[in-house]
């Protein structure tokens, strides 16, 4: 069994990262292809639909997980039960989203792209055979299919680009690749298990009903990762939200290290919870500091040399988001933290408290992106994402069953912070114009910090795998 789960938690890991690469190449070639006003439109569309989508999952990945590693002779009811109900909210949410672009006032063009992307809704049976393939342990099963999806579409975005097609083309290109896609879903999995297309209402409230908390929790994340675009839409326009969206993208893709981690940290916490309160303890906090080590160079290195990377990525016409960058990248070093805590507290059950703080901060960001967008642009969006995400971060200390892990946090990440201003002050004081120069300072002055600090020892990797 130990091997088995090294070799699924490796093939996940590779997974992610193939993804991440296929999934940059693409926003790159989009970028480049369509020119910023098009993407912003792109990318307007897919924040809407990937929205909407949470509706036609309601968290019932997670639920479908658990029962079918429990239950594993009652295969064929589950997955005919979740796939028959997810063909039911994919329609009606892609209804929804119809009746949505209407009350929005789209122009036709952006319409039809919505309109499109609403069309692959009830095929979204990717998060369903991911369930399954998680709860046997074949990962890699799951990752053979969808990375065909991610090369496959990268390939049709060539042809577009080849073929000079406008964004409607894109879409129409997306929507045939979620069709073969979800074509090999269904043969991947009726190849394993005789499924049929059923609901039971017994287990239609069960799927549903546990997996609402779970899936108000992501809903309310993905509004406050997303929203701003949707806003920056209608308050700046579709060139603006291509600009920020190539920003998002950039910070974003470098995601891929705290999800790695927690995918092998993460068990190991859940295992040490209730066995060992003291090795989770020691666990979760060198996940901290560790997670803290890596992103403070790599926000150092977008707010420094933002401009070039943009530039190097997406073309020279993206320079002008460098602001965003700088703003998301600290962003981002929140996000590693958090992706840390968050799951210490969902290993806790904490479900309520989680969905009362992520409203907060889902509606303060919305406030803030109403507020700061119409004076400050992709800039203010990128500092209502930050302050919002701050706030969080503090309300934290405000109850005691959450106090402890924001404090261990702050403890573990104070020697990575401490550098990375020793880092950022001698980059300033630097006498150069050239934002590569400075992130190259900052770096190599953080890199040489932190050791002395106490920042890296590598008797942690020990720690945290010792039984």
């Amino acid at each position: 069994m130990t091997s088995r789960f090294l070799s699924n938690s490796l093939a996940g890991l590779a997974g992610m990262a193939l993804h991440k690469v296929a999934g940059i190449a693409t926003s790159v070639a989009l970028a480049r292809m369509l020119g910023a006003e098009q993407f912003g439109v792109y990318a307007f569309v897919g924040t809407l639909v990937f929205l909407l989508g949470f509706l036609t999952d309601l968290g019932m990945e997670r639920v479908l997980t658990r029962e079918l590693a429990a239950k594993q002779s009652e295969a064929a009811a589950l997955l005919s039960n979740a796939l028959a109900l997810k063909v039911v909210l994919g329609l009606s949410v892609a209804g929804l989203g119809a009746v949505l672009g209407k009350l929005l006032a789209l122009d036709s063009v952006s319409y039809r792209c919505l309109l499109l992307a609403l069309g692959a809704l009830p095929l979204g049976f990717d998060l369903l055979a991911r369930a399954y393939f998680q709860s046997r342990l074949e990962v890699a099963a799951y990752y053979r299919i969808s990375l065909v999806g991610s090369v496959s579409f990268l390939a049709l975005v060539g042809l577009c680009w080849w073929w000079e097609a406008s964004v409607v083309g894109v879409f129409v290109a997306g929507l045939a690749n979620a069709l073969g896609v979800s074509a090999l879903f269904l043969l991947s999995l009726r190849a394993r298990v005789r499924f049929g297309w059923s609901l039971v209402p017994a287990r239609v409230r069960m799927l549903l009903a546990e997996g609402f908390q779970v899936g108000l929790l992501g809903l309310l994340f993905t509004i406050t990762l997303r929203i701003d675009q949707v806003i920056l839409y209608h308050l700046r326009g579709a060139e603006e939200v291509g600009r920020y969206a190539a920003a998002v993208r950039l910070t974003e893709a470098l995601g891929i290290l705290p999800e790695a981690v927690m995918l092998s940290l993460f068990p190991l916490l859940a295992a040490a919870h209730t066995s060992d309160p003291q090795r989770f303890r020691r666990r979760y906090r060198l996940g901290f500091r560790y997670l803290a080590a890596a992103a403070v160079p790599l926000a150092l290195i977008c707010t420094f040399a933002g401009a070039e990377l943009l530039e190097l990525v997406f073309g020279a016409k993206y320079r002008t988001a460098a602001p965003a960058v700088a703003w998301l990248s600290w962003n981002m070093l929140l996000s590693f933290l958090g992706a840390v805590y968050l799951n210490v507290y969902l290993i806790q059950s904490l479900y309520r408290l989680l969905i009362g703080v992520s409203t907060v901060c889902t509606l303060l960001n919305i406030g803030l992106n109403f507020l700061w967008i119409p004076t400050y642009g992709l800039s203010g969006a990128a500092a209502a994402t930050v302050v919002s995400t701050l706030v969080g971060f503090g309300l934290w200390f405000v109850f005691p069953f959450t106090r402890g892990a924001v404090a261990d946090c702050v403890r573990e990440g104070t020697r990575a912070f401490v550098a990375g201003a020793a880092g950022g002050l001698a980059a300033l004081a630097w006498p150069t114009t050239s934002g590569a120069v400075c992130a190259a300072v900052a770096t190599g002055v953080y890199l040489t910090t932190l050791p002395l600090l106490g920042g890296l020892r590598w008797a942690d990797v020990r720690r945290v795998t010792a039984r």
